[in-house]
């Protein structure tokens, strides 16, 4: 029978072998000085609408778990228990101890990666209401890659990237679709969508979040304790800056010619002028991508891609800040902020400043930094001013990616 103050069981699962890392159980490591997996477990406890929640772990690391969940206070962990060999059998004993459990059974249950610190009682909401409509509801976030079929790394097909979201928890179902499918799919599945998909049923998506990352490599703990610390308002988030982060600036600049559209900030812009320029001549992101080599101490732009080499003709400009920013990634830095203002008497580019930090945004490299445009003339003054060109500067904040 359900209990009406259990609307939602929850299921944290942690009892993967973390051989990504190097065998050291991800869910045990600190972030923020606690472990990783105490972060959701807090998130669902504070949560008003859970009754219980069964803690999954490892047989390994079953002790630990326990230790952990025995000194942080929370009250609604029922039990912590290990998991099977699948990820679904790991499901399937924590959907067993929710539904035997005194509290009855939730109306909800939801299904949460423990290595998954950043889920938020926003994505909670949106989750159980997408789930209360439809049946099943799953945290997803629009891919922004090109993903290629390529069997044997032979390309056979590229897909349409704009129907393809990248899969994220918590998942959320009514506890009766969950409940069927776990007693009715016994085949090998990725998630728990995946059972209730085959058996016909229909799962929705619904916003998740970039910062909903799951730590499955050291580099993503490295990434994870960046995004702690943004939320937390530390770093240069509080205006002090870390002691160890790292600035570099970028400038660049280019004269219009006839023939648009312009191209800047990774956007088309309807003009009856482009820039100029050996690649597409995107002075904005050629400022950008200087920037964050400066920070990273190395070289510059025409170091890494000269303009002698014909590769780089007609080259879309954000690839260079992609590149820019995976070789600084491979120094052992990490693009954390970009604040770059574009030089300009014409045309008027003060709408366009929000679709070109957005695009920015999706560039490999800078999908979790903070983007700042800004927008200014010369007031008539110089070539510039009188309309010849377009000129910007940028500003890069890396973070190193170490302890």
């Amino acid at each position: 029978m359900s209990n009406p103050s259990n609307r939602l069981g929850v299921i944290v699962v942690a009892a993967g072998r973390s051989s990504r890392m190097g065998g050291v159980d991800k869910q045990l490591l600190r972030l923020g000085g606690i472990p990783v997996i105490l972060h959701s477990l807090r998130v669902f406890e504070s949560f008003s609408g859970t009754g219980s929640i069964v803690l999954v772990m490892s047989e390994d690391n079953l002790e630990a778990g326990r230790n952990v969940v025995g000194e942080s206070g929370l009250s609604k962990i029922i039990d912590v228990v290990a998991g099977g060999e699948r990820r679904q059998d790991s499901v399937k004993v924590g959907l067993s101890v929710l539904t035997s459990h005194s509290n009855g059974i939730p109306e909800f249950v939801a299904v949460h990666d423990g290595a998954r610190p950043f889920i938020d009682h926003e994505l909670i909401e949106h989750g159980m209401s997408t789930a209360r409509t439809i049946g099943a509801g799953i945290a997803a976030v629009p891919v922004k890659d090109t993903i290629k079929i390529a069997p044997h790394k032979i390309i056979t097909d590229t897909l349409d990237r704009s129907e393809l979201w990248s899969i994220q928890t918590p998942q959320i179902f009514r506890y009766d679709v969950l409940s069927t499918a776990h007693d009715m799919v016994s085949d090998d599945v990725t998630d728990d969508a995946s059972m209730v998909e085959s058996l016909g049923g229909i799962v929705a998506i619904f916003n998740g979040s970039d910062d909903n990352i799951k730590i499955t490599t050291p580099e993503d703990l490295y990434l994870a304790r960046l995004i702690y610390e943004r939320r937390a308002g530390q770093g240069i988030f509080s205006g002090s800056g870390p002691p160890a982060s790292a600035f570099g600036i970028g400038f660049d600049g280019h004269r219009l010619v006839s023939g648009g559209p312009l191209r800047l900030g990774g956007i088309d812009i309807e003009f009856n002028y482009h820039l100029d320029g050996h690649s597409d001549g995107d002075v904005l992101l050629h400022s950008i991508a200087s920037a964050i080599l400066g920070a990273a101490n190395l070289g510059d732009l025409g170091g890494q891609f000269p303009s002698s080499d014909e590769r780089y003709v007609n080259f879309d400009s954000a690839e260079f800040v992609a590149e820019s920013a995976r070789v600084a990634l491979l120094a052992g830095w990490l693009v954390n902020h970009v604040d770059a203002t574009i030089i300009a008497q014409k045309p008027r580019l003060a709408t366009e400043a929000l679709s070109m930090a957005a695009t920015i945004g999706e560039i490999t490299g800078l999908e979790n930094s903070s983007i700042n445009i800004k927008i200014t003339s010369t007031d008539s003054v110089g070539a510039i001013g009188d309309g010849e060109g377009i000129a910007a500067q940028a500003v890069a904040t890396l973070i190193p990616v170490k302890e």
